[in-house]
C-alpha cells in the first residue's frame, strides 16, 4: 500500500519545519514583507511593461523606489505630527509649570474634581486629591522612565526587524511569483485549491486595506466634527492624529477623545462638554466595529455578521494578526464550500446524462 507522503515529501516537510524554526523570531516582519510585496507586485509589473524594461537591475531600482515612496508617504505625516506634538507638549508644559507654581490653580482643579466625584457618592477632600495627584505623577514619571529604558534596549531589535521587513518586501517584490510557482505546489499539491487560496487571500487583503482606510477617514471626519462642536482648539491637528492612530488595534482613537475630554474638564471646567465628548467617543468606537466589517463584506464575499465574528474571534485567538487571519479563514471556508457545491452539481449533471 502506497503511503500518502513519499520519502522525498517527508524530507521536504522536515527541512521546511527546521527553516521555519530558524526564522520564527522574524515571522511577523517576514509575513508583512511578503504581503506588501504581493500587493505591490501588479504596480511593479505594470511599470516594467509600460517602460519595456528587460534587465533585472531595473526591477531592483523600481522596487526600491516603490518602497521608498511608500515609507515617505507614511512616515512623512507621522514625523510631522510628532514634531508638532512635541511643540504642543512644550507649550502645555510651560503653561502647566506656571499654573503649578500657583496654589490657587491646584486648589481650584481639586475642588472641581471633588464636586464631580461627590455626585457619584465618592467623597474626597481637596487635600486628599492633591496628595493622590502627586502620587500619580510620581508613579507615571517612574513608569515613563522605566519604559524609556526598555525602549532604548529594544531599539536594535526593532531596527533588525524593520530591516528584515524592507529586504523581504524588496526581494519578494521581484522574485515572489517564482517562489509561489515553485514552493506552493509542494505545500498545496492541488492546483484548484492553490487557486482558491491565492484568490481568497488577495481579495481579503485588498478588502481589508480599503476598509481600514475608509473607516479611518470617516472616524477622523467624525472626531474633527465633534471637537469643533465642543470648541476644542487645534481640532484639525487632532483629527489628523486620529486618522493615523485609528489604524492601531484596540487603542484606536481613544487617546485623542479622552485627551480632549480631559482638557474640557480640567482646563475649562466644562463637565457637560467632557461627558459629551466621551459619549461621542463610545459611539464612534462602536461605528468603527460596524463599518469595518460592512466595507469588507463585498471584497471578502462574506456577510457582515461573519466578518464581524471573524475579526473579533481572530483577534481574541491570535492577537493583532487575527484581524487578518480570521477573515482569511472564513473566506477560505466559503470558497471551499462553493467549490464543493460546484463539484456536486457537476457530478449530478454527469449522472443524469445517459451513456451513449
Amino acid at each position: 500500500m502506497r503511503s500518502f507522503f513519499t520519502r522525498e515529501q517527508n524530507f521536504f516537510l522536515l527541512v521546511s519545519i527546521l527553516c521555519f524554526y530558524v526564522i520564527y523570531p522574524f515571522i511577523l516582519p517576514l509575513v508583512l514583507g511578503i504581503t506588501f510585496a504581493y500587493l505591490f507586485e501588479p504596480i511593479l509589473n505594470k511599470l516594467i511593461h509600460y517602460f519595456k524594461l528587460k534587465k533585472v537591475i531595473w526591477k531592483w531600482i523600481i522596487s526600491i523606489l516603490i518602497i521608498f515612496l511608500t515609507f515617505i508617504s507614511i512616515l512623512g505625516p507621522i514625523l510631522t505630527l510628532i514634531t508638532t506634538g512635541i511643540q504642543e507638549l512644550s507649550a502645555v508644559l510651560i503653561v502647566m509649570e506656571s499654573e503649578l507654581k500657583n496654589p490657587m490653580h491646584i486648589d481650584s482643579a481639586a475642588k472641581h474634581i471633588s464636586e464631580f466625584l461627590s455626585k457619584f457618592g465618592i467623597e474626597y477632600s481637596i487635600a486628599e486629591l492633591i496628595d493622590k495627584g502627586i502620587d500619580f505623577l510620581k508613579k507615571a514619571a517612574s513608569l515613563i522612565a522605566s519604559n524609556a529604558g526598555t525602549a532604548l534596549t529594544a531599539t536594535p531589535g526593532y531596527i533588525v526587524k524593520v530591516s528584515v521587513l524592507i529586504l523581504t518586501w524588496c526581494f519578494f517584490l521581484i522574485h515572489g511569483k517564482k517562489y509561489r510557482n515553485t514552493v506552493l505546489p509542494k505545500i498545496i499539491p492541488w492546483e484548484r485549491e492553490r487557486q482558491i487560496v491565492a484568490k481568497t487571500v488577495s481579495s481579503v487583503l485588498k478588502a481589508l486595506i480599503v476598509a481600514n482606510v475608509l473607516v479611518s477617514c470617516i472616524q477622523a471626519i467624525l472626531i474633527t466634527t465633534v471637537l469643533v462642536a465642543f470648541g476644542v482648539p487645534r481640532f484639525a491637528l487632532l483629527g489628523i492624529i486620529a486618522f493615523f492612530v485609528s489604524f492601531i488595534p484596540v487603542i484606536g482613537t481613544a487617546p485623542v477623545m479622552i485627551g480632549a475630554a480631559a482638557w474640557c474638564y480640567l482646563s475649562e471646567g466644562r463637565v457637560g462638554a467632557a461627558i459629551g465628548i466621551l459619549i461621542c467617543a463610545v459611539i464612534i468606537s462602536f461605528a468603527d466595529n460596524v463599518l469595518r466589517p460592512f466595507f469588507m463584506k463585498g471584497g471578502a464575499e462574506l456577510s457582515f455578521f461573519w466578518i464581524f465574528l471573524a475579526i473579533v474571534g481572530g483577534m481574541s485567538q491570535f492577537g493583532v494578526s487575527g484581524a487578518v487571519l480570521g477573515p482569511v479563514c472564513f473566506a477560505l471556508f466559503v470558497a471551499a464550500n462553493k467549490t464543493l457545491d460546484e463539484m456536486r452539481q457537476k457530478t449530478i449533471h454527469e449522472e443524469d446524462v445517459p451513456n451513449p
